[in-house]
Order: C-alpha cells, then sequence, then structure tokens
C-alpha cells in the first residue's frame, strides 16, 4: 500500500488526500497518517518542483567524469556542491573518481564551467564530458 501511495506521490505530490484514498481503498485520513508516517521515517524527504529545464534556458545536459587526486578529492566536491549548475554529485569506482550531471545555457558557458569550477584544481588529472542529446527518462526516484 505504501508503495503504491508513493508512486502516486512520485508522480503528482499535489494529488488530493480524497483521491488518493480512492485510489488505495482508504479515508483521507488514513492517507494522511501514512504520509506523514512515512515522513517522520524519512523515506519521504522534501517536496519540490520539477522545473523544465529548456524553459528556464538550460538547453545543455552533461555528465562530466572527472579523476582526481583522493587526498584532496574533498574540496572539489565541496565546491561543486555549491554551484547551481550541478544537478548530481556523485563519488565513483570502476573508471572515475566523480560523476557529476550539469545543466547550463550553452556549451560556451559548459566549457567555462569546466575551466573554472573543475580544471581549476591542481588535484584534477582528467576530465572527460558527454553531451546529452535528449533526455528519454529522468526521474528522482523509481518506487
Amino acid at each position: 500500500m505504501d508503495l503504491k501511495l508513493l508512486k502516486i506521490l512520485a508522480e503528482d505530490a499535489h494529488t488530493p488526500l480524497r483521491k488518493l484514498g480512492r485510489e488505495l481503498g482508504l479515508s483521507p485520513s488514513g492517507v494522511r497518517r501514512r504520509i506523514k508516517q512515512m515522513e517522520k521515517n524519512g523515506l519521504i524527504i522534501k517536496y519540490s518542483a520539477v522545473i523544465d529545464p529548456k524553459k528556464y534556458g538550460y538547453g545543455v545536459t552533461a555528465f562530466i567524469s572527472v579523476d582526481a587526486d583522493s587526498r584532496e578529492l574533498g574540496e572539489l566536491t565541496k565546491s561543486l556542491s555549491r554551484r547551481h549548475e550541478v544537478c548530481e554529485l556523485h563519488r565513483t569506482i570502476g573508471g572515475h573518481d566523480l560523476m557529476i550531471k550539469v545543466r547550463v545555457k550553452d556549451v560556451d558557458t559548459l566549457n567555462k564551467f569546466v575551466d573554472d569550477h573543475i580544471r581549476c584544481f591542481d588535484s584534477v588529472k582528467s576530465v572527460r564530458t558527454t553531451l546529452a542529446m535528449e533526455t528519454i527518462k529522468e526521474t528522482l526516484v523509481n518506487p
């Protein structure tokens, strides 16, 4: 039941409690209790708006792989975590130290971002950038 509720909320967190209750066979107050419990347990972390990046002027999505000296990786990740262009930042194994998903206005902005916020660190050994031609599917969580 909670999984079905999470799927509906992940699709549209504004779904009215009555509609949720009809789909789940629960009263609106029963649905509210389940949601509050999932929030309390940390299963639901927050609610947010999903913004169309192209309509906002961020038409380029890129994935940047970075190899860096592991002793100084902390400073790089702290710096990147503060950048609004960075949508995702993952420490990885099996090829690269970091995988970064960024959204920017254009390729010139992407080049400047890489130069000014990644290559400027002495600890960075290599950078590989892959441009997304089209986003087929993108979800935050797949309950």
